[in-house]
């Protein structure tokens, strides 16, 4: 996605877009003096006409896309080695790594090399048969890109450091290859070497393997020429530098019998700018440098808040909810347990944002239980909060089933709550082109962009075998089971073996999109004694069973991170030290707890964890990857208005506020398999949904009872208008109210057609059920005391000829749906899981205001 590009100066007679700022990929290189040992070996490519995806594990997956066709997607992967030298037994030695690599493998490793590895698809006949491919793949390389990034003078055309490779392939039995080599005449295109040894070292391999009769299968190894002449200025693995410009170009040829000409696609990846042949401006920089960080910190806290109505049982620490509020406000995310009470729940949830406000902070939002059900006990519920200063994109409460508690545990409802949130990449700037040219930041939140956060507290009781222990292992079960139906999009309202409903449980209605390709974080107190630091896991075996294959199934290395050598396998995150003793993470304080505890961690137990979930097993690439290490606090609190004084000798002592100390764990996140894009010469899938809405009228009031009677789409001469009118109650709620095109509608309501150009509106309204008249809330902040639709409910407009979607004003007047009043983004620049927009309403006579976050999806279906 091109966020933060900047036009440049225009030029006279060269289109507006070739001189914007060149696309930037992080590409960080395999070295073997930091990643390579004998017996931890990494994997490198190995160009023998196979491409399968774990050779490529320390490198990055893009999209090849035909946007002229609007063929199948091909796949590009890209990968880097540095210039330290490897030894013949510490890269593809041996077994290979992980799956799908072949068992022959290039012994020693090749360094300073750019790896392109690439799967294009093959043409079809009338009959579905895959015919032999043909075409011509353009590689270019801008060896000195800080000269091109600069606008130095004379580096925006081809230089004599620069390379054009050009591979001419065919396949079948009379296939062959040809690979030629020019470098830049200094002006305006290429020349001939005038000398061999001037040439990049390069081989190519293309191959249509019987594996994967769909797909042709080429693979370059580019050596990456240093300064040596009579090369001169090349640069890309120095020290001070470490950049090259990239672009490449399939070209197919068409193919007798074929109904359809497929395998087009380029890199940089952007629509209508592919990159052009004489101008190094146009291709892809390449920073062969750390990978770009998504930071991301966790809170873990039991704060041990008893019912009041066991007034004889004290707090876990002399800890209030304002005291609890003080410690958490400023955190990213934070799982609080042991918040038994309803009504304080809703009052932390208040507290935290009026002291962030103080600080000009935005509120946090939560997912948690709130009811005015005053014939439901108090501690019916999960104890749970989950706080978030970022956007909760889902969320939803589950309940362990009723039989899975032993003792006091089963006067409780204990649980496991979510929260899809969004990560800091989801809302940075992202400039819009708009069809006049001018530079537009978009507003939405790409939904692509996040992690799925579980907050749990299991049973308490024994670490020995028995009736506790026994219980805690069905939880954990229970736990996996949910995760799991989470992550792969649900549905959450019925029971989908191992995955069981539990009683009560808050959940979004429908499917929403998996988040199986990148890691999820579990954060709770799991009751299970755990290592601190250097502790061995065989000394606790119930530990091993709660990371094991039977419960949370998490102990194991994906394929993904077998052969990766750049990114974490990190899965209990707050195994650390946080002081002078190693042992020093214990997190269960004891109830008779002071400020001396401090030196006393390390002989404490360890009960609150920080987990890992990691991305689905498969053979390829994850969306993201945990960067290398992951860091933790754990620390206890005190509280400097109470304590007790010693007399003999005389000392002071603060109280703990908790019995609990505190986990804080940060990480940080990255991108390793770029997004597929719009491509409008494809059919496509439009879906518009409330996602979630929350009642604005009190700061924690409960409970709303919300209803639409109207969520509208109008699209290719057709419109589709659903109703739901069944009540959803809760101040917060996640109701996927929702419209799309596509077959499964009870009246027509086809999907957009390839080469759409039209315009797809969309609606809905917020209302809620009340005594008398209902309410139709506003929800936008134009809004005002009338009742038209125009001044409460938000409208858009999704523009298929250059993928923009708008807010805009209404629908009473038909021009209304043309008038723009925020640009949300545009399809083009990515949004695969698609965009959201949070709105609020600004009613300030009734004070019926929600805010609303709606969402839309442009889903690509089957090639034409």
């Amino acid at each position: 996605m091109q966020r933060g590009a900047f036009l440049l100066a225009l030029a006279s007679l060269i289109p507006t877009w070739a001189l914007a700022a060149p696309h930037v990929t992080r590409l960080p290189p395999q070295n073997a003096a930091v990643h390579c040992a004998p017996g931890a070996t990494c994997t490198q490519p190995t160009v023998d006409g196979w491409v399968p995806p774990m050779e490529y594990a320390d490198g990055k997956k893009f999209p090849l896309q035909d946007y002229v066709n609007g063929g199948p997607n091909g796949e590009l992967y890209l990968f880097v080695s540095d210039n330290a030298e490897y030894t013949s037994d510490e890269c593809n030695f041996g077994v290979p790594n992980a799956g799908g690599i072949p068992s022959v493998q290039t012994n020693p490793c090749h360094s300073q090399t750019l790896f392109i590895g690439m799967r294009l698809p093959r043409p079809k006949d009338a009959n579905g048969n895959f015919l032999d491919a043909s075409g011509i793949i353009d590689v270019w390389l801008d060896a000195q890109r800080d000269a091109t990034i600069n606008q130095v003078a004379g580096a925006n055309m081809p230089r004599s450091e620069d390379r054009h490779l050009q591979l001419r392939y065919s396949t079948g039995p009379n296939g062959n290859t040809t690979l030629s080599q020019r470098m830049g005449n200094n002006a305006n295109g290429w020349m001939a070497l005038t000398a061999p040894n001037q040439a990049w070292a390069t081989s190519v391999t293309v191959a249509t393997p019987g594996a994967q009769p769909s797909r042709v299968h080429i693979e370059f190894a580019v050596k990456l020429r240093s300064s040596v002449p009579p090369i001169v200025g090349s640069e890309p693995l120095s020290a001070l530098v470490r950049k090259l410009g990239l672009g490449l170009q399939s070209t197919v040829f068409s193919v007798a019998g074929a109904t359809q000409k497929v395998g087009g696609g380029t890199f940089p990846n952007v629509k209508n700018q592919p990159p052009v042949n004489f101008m190094p401006s146009t291709w892809e920089t390449l920073e062969l440098k750390e990978p770009v960080s998504i930071p991301l910190s966790f809170t873990m806290w039991n704060v041990g808040q008893m019912p009041d109505a066991t007034f004889w049982v004290s707090d876990g620490g002399s800890g209030e909810i304002d005291t609890v509020a003080a410690k958490i406000f400023r955190k990213e995310v934070a799982c609080i347990s042991e918040i038994w009470m309803s009504h304080e729940r809703g009052e932390l949830i208040e507290k935290v944002n009026t002291l962030r406000a103080i600080e000009s902070l935005p509120p946090m939002q939560a997912v948690t239980e709130l009811n005015d059900d005053v014939l439901k006990l108090a501690t019916e519920s999960t104890g749970l909060v989950l706080l978030s200063s970022r956007q909760i994109l889902e969320g939803g409460v589950h309940h362990f089933p009723s039989h899975m508690c032993t003792g006091n545990d089963c006067l409780q409802d204990k649980g496991v709550i979510w929260a899809r949130i969004a990560t800091p990449a989801a809302t940075e700037p992202v400039i819009v082109m708009e069809e006049t040219g001018a530079s537009r930041v978009s507003t939405a939140t790409d939904y692509g962009e996040f992690v799925d956060v579980f907050c749990t507290h299991v049973n308490a009781g024994e670490n020995v075998p028995g009736p506790d222990t026994d219980a805690r292992e069905d939880q954990l079960f229970d736990i996996k089971a949910y995760v799991q139906q989470v992550r792969k999009g649900g549905p959450l309202h019925a029971n989908t073996f191992p995955y069981l409903l539990g009683d009560d449980d808050i959940f979004p209605q429908g499917t929403w999109p998996s988040g199986l390709d990148r890691p999820a974080f579990l954060l709770g107190d799991m009751n299970t004694l755990g290592p601190k630091a250097t502790q061995a896991d065989s000394n606790f075996p119930a530990y091993q069973d709660m990371v094991g294959p039977s419960f949370l199934a998490i102990n194991q290395r994906t394929e993904f991170e077998k052969a990766n050598t750049l990114f974490s396998e990190a899965r209990d995150l707050a195994r650390t030290s946080s002081g002078p003793d190693p042992m020093a993470t214990g997190t269960w304080l004891s109830s008779q707890c002071t400020d001396l505890v401090t030196d006393e961690l390390g002989s404490k137990d360890r009960l609150d964890y920080v987990l890992v979930f990691p991305a689905e097993d498969t053979l390829e690439f994850p969306a993201y990857a945990l960067l290398k290490e992951p860091t933790a606090d754990v620390k206890p609190h005190f509280d400097p208005d109470s304590g007790f004084l010693l007399e003999s000798p005389q000392q002071f002592f603060q109280q703990c506020l908790s019995d609990h100390a505190m986990v804080d764990v940060s990480v940080a996140l990255t991108r390793v398999k770029d997004v597929v894009k719009y491509n409008p010469a494809k059919p496509h899938r439009m879906e518009y949904a409330v996602k979630q809405v929350t009642d604005l009228e009190t700061e924690s009031g409960c409970c709303a009872d919300w209803f639409t009677p109207r969520v509208h789409m109008t699209a290719n001469g057709f419109f589709r208008e659903n109703a739901f009118l069944n009540v959803v109650e809760d101040q917060t709620i996640y109701p996927n109210w929702l419209v799309h095109t596509g077959p499964d509608n009870p009246t027509q309501f086809p999907d957009l057609p390839a080469n759409f150009t039209g315009v797809v509106n969309m609606t809905s309204a917020i209302w809620e059920e009340d005594v008398g008249p209902n309410d139709h809330y506003d929800s936008i902040p134009e809004g005002a005391a009338g009742t038209a639709v125009d001044e409460r409910d938000g409208h858009f407009s999704f523009f298929a000829g250059s993928g923009m979607v708008r807010r805009v004003k209404g629908e009473t007047n038909p021009n209304d749906w043309f008038m723009g009043l925020e640009l949300m983004g545009s399809f083009l620049n990515g949004y695969e899981n698609g965009m959201t927009l949070e709105t609020e309403g600004k009613d300030m006579d009734t004070g019926d205001n929600a805010r609303v976050r709606h969402y839309i999806q442009l889903k690509e279906l089957e090639s034409p």
